[in-house]
């Protein structure tokens, strides 16, 4: 029976197991690295691995998590130091999300979005909803540092996700035109910037004393 491991040596494994998941998939993609070099890389067993992850697929997706939460906290911290520039950071947030992390090129691939497909509905609903929380937190910040935009946000939701696909085909599209664009684009989403407005106030109603 194999021994447990204790609170510390766990959360050590764990990161080890990251560490060594973010390396390999960066190099060798998410087909040409197995459990067992995951494993030893960690100094653990294949069977000590199925301890901490049901699957690599599981280990990648947990690692895309952990990638997100960190650059979805340093665009809000962005925002709030720089209000105005709230819907330039999503933009090239979007357009050099791969550049940034190496591991969305490997969920941008033909193996990678199989994973997607085949992951759990709530999988892939907690995926897509960070896009939404993100957006929506970012216009909040702004909202509450005195400044609103007229773009929706589902039209700020779509407009991410197409220039994250447009990031990942730079190459094809031509990085001269995406950069053209993306300048434009922020450009243009300035001018629908505009300062918040306070509420009129209504008539007072009530009865007077006399």
């Amino acid at each position: 029976m194999p021994r447990r491991f204790t609170p510390d040596e766990s959360d050590h494994i764990r990161s080890r197991l990251r560490a060594a998941g973010a390396e390999a998939f960066a190099q060798r993609g998410l087909r040409g690295t197995t459990v067992d070099d995951l494993a030893r890389a960690a100094g653990i067993s294949k069977g000590g691995f199925y301890r901490f992850y049901d699957s690599k697929e599981a280990l990648l997706l947990a690692l895309l998590d952990e990638y997100e939460t960190a650059a979805h906290a340093e665009i809000e911290a962005a925002v709030r130091a720089d209000p105005h520039g709230g819907i330039e950071y999503l933009i090239d947030s979007a357009v050099h999300a791969l550049q940034s992390h190496p591991l969305l090129t490997v969920l941008m691939s033909e193996e990678g979005l199989r994973v997607l497909r085949t992951a759990t509905p709530e999988q892939q609903t907690r995926l897509l909803d960070r896009d939404v929380r993100l957006v929506r937190r970012v216009v909040s910040v702004m909202r509450d540092s005195g400044v609103e935009t007229d773009v929706p946000e589902r039209v700020l939701l779509g407009l991410m996700r197409s220039l994250v696909f447009a990031g990942h085909h730079r190459d094809d599209i031509g990085p001269d035109l995406l950069d053209d664009l993306s300048g434009w684009l922020k450009t243009t989403l300035r001018t629908a910037l505009r300062p918040v407005t306070a509420p009129v106030p209504g008539p007072v109603t009530g009865s007077t004393g006399r």
